[in-house]
């Protein structure tokens, strides 16, 4: 399968992503995201079959997850939404948390769920839980959504995975 990443950087998570991707056999291309103009170019160019999005701080353009089918790393739990996903885990002390690939939609990480892995917080800078458990899960979670996505299946939305959508909209964190 042909897969464009389309990623604000190419952190450690876009790192293994590509990995464990192009070891299957994947094509993987990689587009670091600036702005609409170049990334409806790059999707013009690569003509991709699925676009990754492991890490990203704005939305897709409109035009491009109308016409390519985008999946969004979303280091929450279904039904979460926003920037600060992890931190606001971080802060509530949550238990357990996990990742979730959905579907790129007008809404920041509200579409469709391809599918989601939980891992137990530990008592851990964020930056650490970012490396180890969000890494982990997601590399599990975009390896599914790719094999699901290659057998013709869909996603499906989150209020049907019932008690495991237990996340909300939430707003950024900022450092004060």
């Amino acid at each position: 399968m042909k897969i464009l990443f389309l990623t604000h950087a190419f952190n450690g998570l876009a790192q293994r992503l590509f990995v464990e991707l192009a070891s299957q056999g994947h094509e993987v291309d990689i587009e670091i995201d600036v702005n609409d103009a170049l990334t409806a170019q790059a999707v013009a160019l690569a003509r991709p079959d699925a676009i990754v999005a492991p890490f990203l701080k704005r939305r897709i353009p409109e035009g491009v997850w109308k016409s390519v089918p985008c999946f969004v790393v979303h280091p929450g739990v279904p039904g979460d939404r926003g920037p600060s996903a992890l931190d606001w885990a971080i802060l509530e002390n949550e238990k357990d948390w996990g990742v979730t690939v959905v579907q790129a939609t007008g809404d920041m990480d509200a579409g469709p769920i391809w599918s989601h892995r939980a891992f137990p917080m530990r008592l851990a800078p964020k930056s650490s839980l970012y490396r180890r458990e969000v890494t982990e899960a997601a590399s599990k979670a975009v390896l599914e959504a790719v094999a699901k996505f290659a057998r013709g299946e869909k996603p499906v939305p989150a209020a049907s995975l019932g008690a495991v959508a237990r996340g909300r909209e939430r707003p950024l964190v900022r450092a004060a």
